[in-house]
């Protein structure tokens, strides 16, 4: 690190945190901005990404002041404003709302109890949270049961006599049921793979196949009494009401695990979705043609841990995503810097996007490819980093993903060599980032990324192992392909691409795949499809972009908890039905994976 940069580190960390906000006292904020602005003082008419103007973006991105950058929250803010600056001293027009660099998108934030939440069990009220929890696939409202059905652990493998079947000889429909959590023993089934069953999700999709009209998770003994978070932005409410109830609930109430006994169950509950907003960074560098070249990298991360972090710790931590992906926006920047000093010579207007919410679902990429005002046949090309912060870690080796979604991208590639990288190439256009939204637009795009690593979607993900001169070989890359589009005289051709397995960040663990995007931001019961890929079983069946799949064979699809859930009960070679709807139609189609 250059002396000039321990130096912005050092007055960096004098930031003062005062009740939650970001409060920096006015010197030491014009010295910080004054060396920032030094670092990156151009030094020649054709601006070229430099180390340490990228390392001054990661540190001040991934700085703990800034809280993990999770969408909706006052860090994600922050960022926006600090990638903001950056574009107006870059020379960039602003393109989001109202002339401003700041393009606005609403999502669901969290799913909240609501002041309507009680319950009396066998004639004892309990209290909220301390004795039961509403889960937040529960319906809203008032019910009144004599009593409940005890089914165990509420699994059901199959309709066989041999099949396992927590259901047999009980009558449950329009009745509560009380459910433990978890599997049973393995040791007792041994023939029994219970790891397809055991889930919430499945649990409370067998209640409603079996026509029950409440549910009641109760905990086993030995295991933790709380719930695992999940995001909010995926789930769909169900028909009845749905809570845990809690072990010192059950002490009160009266009840016993081996054999509960509930005689009487009257309550409300009342859960309450809260709307937020995130912020999408968006700048131009306007040329001859009103045609767009798209650079984009998302700015966001985890805060102090969503439920995709992989942390384990007791006590939360800040998540500060220094390659996740404080490195794409830092390259971001610096080829923001780089093509606005070049501007006169450019043949395609080049747009620059800071995405948010990326974490939580490709929120802020899929509000600017789904915009009523956004032309997919006016952009050229997508190009998308996200963790190119890890070369020398990752032996120097730089994956681009997404070759196959231009008829001209193979030739190009073919004799393409980048100084100091390993090139692998993947033709897939499905990746879980956001240039996955502008391929389902037809766009041609790629993804760049330099490999998963020990502290991916985890609080040890900071600066300090930032390596900037790979960055900057990487947003060189970057520059070469956008250079290449910019040069052509028509446009790529796009084309779909085959295969995602495997593709980015996350691996899949299902042995099958549909072979479909999830629309991530739909408000729908069932899953909305956003893109298919061809040849893979959706697209086989006839299923299009647009369709909402309600079933796939016995299991109905509400959201896309309940899809995944589905997914890991079938095979290689296994054939079901899928129910799907389309406009105001219902189709049924056969389906083999």
């Amino acid at each position: 690190m250059s002396d000039k940069l321990k130096t912005i580190h050092y007055i960096s960390q004098k930031i003062i945190t005062q009740k939650g906000l970001c409060v920096v006292p006015k010197i030491v904020a014009l010295t910080l901005f004054s060396l920032i602005s030094t670092c990156l003082t151009a030094q020649s008419a054709t601006y070229l990404p430099d180390a340490d103007s990228v390392m001054a973006h990661v540190m001040v991105l991934a700085d703990d002041s800034l809280e993990g950058r999770e969408v909706g929250e006052p860090g994600e803010l922050k960022a926006a404003q600090y990638i903001a600056k950056q574009f107006e001293k870059a020379g960039l027009e602003p393109a989001g709302d109202n002339g401003t660099y700041l393009q606005s998108f609403g999502f669901i934030k969290a799913i909240d109890f609501g002041t309507n939440n009680h319950l009396t069990i066998n004639g004892m009220g309990l209290q909220l949270a301390e004795d039961f929890v509403p889960l937040k696939q529960s319906w809203s409202g008032s019910f009144d049961f004599d009593g409940a059905v005890f089914v165990d652990y509420g699994i059901k493998t199959g309709d066989s006599a041999s099949d396992y079947n927590d259901y047999a000889e009980k009558t449950v429909e329009g009745k509560a049921v009380i459910i433990k959590r978890f599997s049973p023993s393995s040791e007792e089934n041994p023939h029994v793979d219970f790891s397809s069953y055991s889930s919430l999700t499945d649990k409370i999709r067998m209640a409603l196949d079996q026509k029950a009209a409440g549910i009641i998770f109760v905990t086993p003994e030995g295991e933790t009494d709380t719930l695992s978070e999940i995001s909010p932005a995926f789930i769909a409410e169900k028909s009845i009401p749905i809570f845990l109830l809690r072990n010192s609930g059950m002490e009160k109430a009266g009840i016993e695990l081996a054999n509960p006994d509930i005689h009487s169950i009257a309550g409300e509950l009342e859960l309450v979705r809260t709307r937020d907003t995130g912020y999408n960074v968006i700048g131009l560098v306007p040329a001859k043609s009103d045609t767009t070249i798209i650079l984009g990298a998302h700015y966001d991360h985890l805060g102090w841990g969503t439920p995709s972090s992989l942390y384990r710790g007791d006590e939360p931590m800040i998540h500060n995503g220094a390659d996740d992906n404080a490195s794409g926006t830092a390259a971001l920047i610096e080829l923001a810097r780089h093509y606005s000093s070049q501007k006169e010579s450019l043949r395609h207007s080049f747009q620059f996007v800071a995405f948010s919410g990326e974490e939580a679902g490709l929120l802020g990429s899929s509000h600017v490819a789904k915009n009523e005002q956004f032309d997919p046949t006016m952009t050229r090309v997508m190009l998308n980093m996200d963790m190119i912060g890890r070369v020398k870690d990752q032996d120097n080796e730089l994956a681009i993903m997404g070759t196959g979604t231009s008829t001209e991208f193979p030739e190009f590639f073919e004799t393409y060599e980048a100084e100091g990288l390993k090139i692998t190439k993947k033709e897939s256009g499905t990746t879980p980032s956001d240039n996955t939204m502008f391929y389902n637009r037809s766009i041609p795009s790629l993804m760049f990324f330099t490999g998963a690593h020990s502290d991916y979607h985890r609080p040890t993900d900071d600066a300090d192992k930032i390596d900037a001169d790979g960055i900057v070989k990487v947003a060189n890359v970057v520059a070469s392909i956008a250079d290449y589009v910019d040069s052509l005289p028509g446009p790529l051709t796009f084309q779909k691409t085959k295969d995602p397995e495997g593709a980015g960040k996350r691996r899949s663990r299902f042995s099958v795949s549909l072979g479909v995007m999830p629309d991530y931001v739909a408000e729908v019961k069932g899953l909305k499809i956003d893109g298919v890929t061809p040849e893979k079983p959706a697209a086989v069946a006839g299923i299009q972009e647009g369709d909402i799949v309600i079933r796939l064979g016995e299991y109905g699809i509400g959201d896309i908890y309940e899809y995944m859930n589905a997914l890991g009960k079938f095979r290689k070679g296994d054939s079901c039905q899928v129910i799907y709807v389309r406009g105001s139609d219902t189709l049924t189609a056969d389906l083999v994976f």
